[in-house]
This record gives structure tokens, C-alpha cells and sequence, in this order.
């Protein structure tokens, strides 16, 4: 149902051009489709719809409808590389795969003892939308990710697109690094890790139980900046550029195998959320939500704010809101799904759910 529901507003194949008032015009194409190997997705809008439908899908549902778009994903690559990760049985092995795999997986170089993967991409939103080189298109811009940085070529051109150091003093082409600190050794766009939420009185973000030995999870927020250009389909053809900030909580479980913590497939909980950001409503959602599909990982979308709609191109990057506030009481399924099994995190202290329910109907959950 959900891979006919995805199916139902996306195309493989781009329409004929058509002759409207003397001049070659395409017709109006799927709000997804395929071009040089990527996604092209219509709007912001678009991609929250189909990222939130994949995230309920299963993984031969996932294959399915990427075998009838014709693209290989980001996905993909990394679930075959996982399968390979989760069958290694000593930490000698797992060194002999991570230098084989070096450039194609993310590694924690600053702890040897972390034997943790991740997608190699400076993006942790944008993941389920990407190829395997990690590019997709939304409205007229070429998203490109790399390890440490986000290339927006707002004016998609495939030629600066394969040519990005030839163009990198362009204006039409936007680097957004994603940086990290080194005396924090963590990603700058991390908000918060909720150390002193630690269910066993320490303070780590990696939260364990005390009568819990072989598992811990993680909870992050994160935000994300992006300047992307939309052209509007009918006469005059206006181009219109926007930046905004998306800020959302990962959660990530982790397990002892032979003798470490490394990652695993499982399953995420989260209930009684409340957050606020600078600038925008207080949102709230009392339900409680279960991942649908064992995985490594998966992100919570909160916010989406939008900083500026311009005919003009931003001159800077869209600012970072000056607070974000959240609380909800969180699990995963190495720590049981059960009401007691759940604890809170918060961020500031005190900041409480009060039983209200406000949330949007997108742009919003898994």
C-alpha cells in the first residue's frame, strides 16, 4: 500500500516538450522523478512526503520502488555494506573493513574503540532522498553531499555539477560545511545530546540502564541549513529562493559484539514530545510513536523554518535559532518498549511536557 501510495505521485521517464506561445515548454512533470542517475523532487514539500513514506516502508518495499525508478540510493549502498558490518566477529576484522571500505562509509577516526558507521555524507535529513554518490535535485537545485560539506548549485547546472572546483567561485553555487569542533570532538550542528539525561547517573550522551550491560542509545538534535531555488511552472517563470534551518532529534542504538559497542538494526520509541524553537510555535504530540522498520538509526523532523522567499539569492546562510527546547520521554527496543522502560530527556532543565496537543499535519514525525 505504501509503495503504490509513494508510486502514485512520482514518474520515471520525462514528459515531451510542448509548444506554448512560440517557445519549447515541458509539461508539467511527476513531483518525482528520475534525471542522470538522481531524484529530482518538486519542493521542500515533496521531499518531507516521500522521506515519511520510505521511513514506514520495509527494505524490499524500498528496493522495489527504487528497481521501478530506475536509481541506485545512498540506502542501497549502505544496507549492503551493513549486512557485511553486522557479520564481522572480531575487532581485527572489523579494522580490515574499515580500511576497505574508507571512502564509501563515515568511521569515528578520533576514538579507535568506537566502532560505530555511518552514511559518508555531511547530511543526516537528506539521507533517504540521496544516490549512491550523494546527489538529488530539489525544485532547480543540484543538492551534492560529501563527508564534510553541502554543494547547493542553486541554478542546477550538470556541467558545474561535475566540474565543482572548476565553479567553487560561482555565485550561483553555495558550500554549507559541516564543520567539527575539536575540543567538543562532536558535529557543530549538533544542539544537544542530553548527557546529564543519562538513565544510569552518568554523564555520557550514549545512555545506558543499570540493569542494562549490552545496550545504549542515543538522543541528538540536530539542525540543518539548505538554500535551495524553486521556478514557478506557469508565465512569467519566476525563480524564487529560499533558506531555512530543519531541526530534528536521531536517535541511534548501539550493542556489545565481540568485545564493542557497535551499531545495530532496531527499533525506536519516542512519546509525550514538546519543543520550541526561536521565532516559531511551541509544538506538542502526546501519541506514541514506534519506527516501523528495524534500523540503525532514524530522525524525528520537528521543524522546517523558513528564513526568507526571495527573487533574490541569500547573501548569507540562514542563522541558527538563538534557543531550541525540547523534552519527550524516549526508548528503543534494547531497553523494552513497556511505559516503565521509557525516561526523559529535556533540554533546558525543566522543560516539561504539559499534555497539550499541537503538532502539523507534515513536516512532522518520522
Amino acid at each position: 500500500m505504501l509503495l503504490a501510495l509513494l508510486t502514485a505521485f512520482n514518474g520515471c521517464q520525462k514528459e515531451e516538450p510542448v509548444l506554448i506561445d512560440n517557445q519549447l515548454r515541458e509539461v508539467v512533470k511527476p513531483d518525482v522523478y528520475v534525471e542522470n542517475g538522481y531524484l529530482v523532487l518538486k519542493n521542500m514539500d515533496v521531499v518531507d512526503s516521500v522521506i515519511s513514506l520510505l521511513n514506514q516502508m520495509t527494505r524490499v518495499e524500498k528496493e522495489s520502488w527504487e528497481k521501478h525508478m530506475g536509481f541506485k540510493s545512498a540506502r542501497t549502498e549502505f544496507d549492503a555494506l551493513f549486512d557485511e558490518y553486522e557479520k564481522l566477529k572480531s575487532y581485527e576484522e572489523f579494522l580490515v573493513f574499515k580500511e576497505r571500505n574508507k571512502n564509501k562509509l563515515k568511521f569515528n577516526v578520533n576514538d579507535e574503540n568506537d566502532c560505530s558507521i555511518d552514511y559518508p555524507y555531511a547530511t543526516k535529513f537528506f539521507i533517504p532522498v540521496l544516490n549512491n554518490k550523494g546527489i538529488c535535485k530539489i525544485g532547480e537545485t543540484i543538492m551534492k553531499y560529501t563527508q564534510e560539506n553541502q554543494f547547493a548549485i542553486l541554478d542546477g547546472n550538470e556541467n558545474k555539477l561535475n566540474n565543482l572546483n572548476a565553479y567553487m567561485d560561482d555565485e550561483m553555487i553555495v558550500a554549507i560545511p559541516q564543520l567539527k569542533s575539536i575540543t567538543l570532538d562532536k558535529e557543530l550542528s549538533s544542539i544537544h545530546a542530553f548527557p546529564e539525561d543519562n538513565p544510569k547517573g552518568e554523564y555520557n550522551p550514549w545512555h545506558r540502564k543499570p540493569e542494562i550491560s549490552n545496550r545504549k542509545l542515543k538522543n541528538e538534535l540536530y539542525y540543518e541549513r539548505y538554500i535551495l531555488s524553486e521556478t514557478e511552472p506557469n508565465f512569467p517563470y519566476t525563480t524564487w529562493y529560499k533558506s531555512g534551518v530543519l531541526i530534528y532529534l536521531n536517535q541511534r542504538g548501539q550493542k556489545i559484539s565481540w568485545g564493542s559497542w557497535v551499531n545495530y538494526k532496531t527499533e525506536y520509541g519516542i512519546t509525550k514530545i514538546i519543543c520550541q524553537a526561536q521565532g516559531v510555535p511551541e509544538r506538542s504530540d502526546s501519541r506514541t510513536h514506534r519506527s516501523a522498520e528495524v534500523t540503525p538509526s532514524v530522525n524525528f523532523h520537528l521543524y522546517n523554518i523558513i528564513y526568507e522567499i526571495s527573487t533574490q539569492k541569500p547573501q548569507s546562510l540562514p542563522p541558527f535559532p538563538s534557543y531550541v527546547h525540547f523534552a519527550a520521554d524516549v526508548t528503543f527496543r534494547g531497553f523494552g518498549f513497556n511505559l516503565s522502560d521509557y525516561y526523559t530527556i529535556e533540554t533546558p532543565e525543566n522543560y516539561v511536557f504539559n499534555g497539550g496537543v499541537n503538532y502539523p499535519s507534515t513536516n512532522w514525525g518520522w
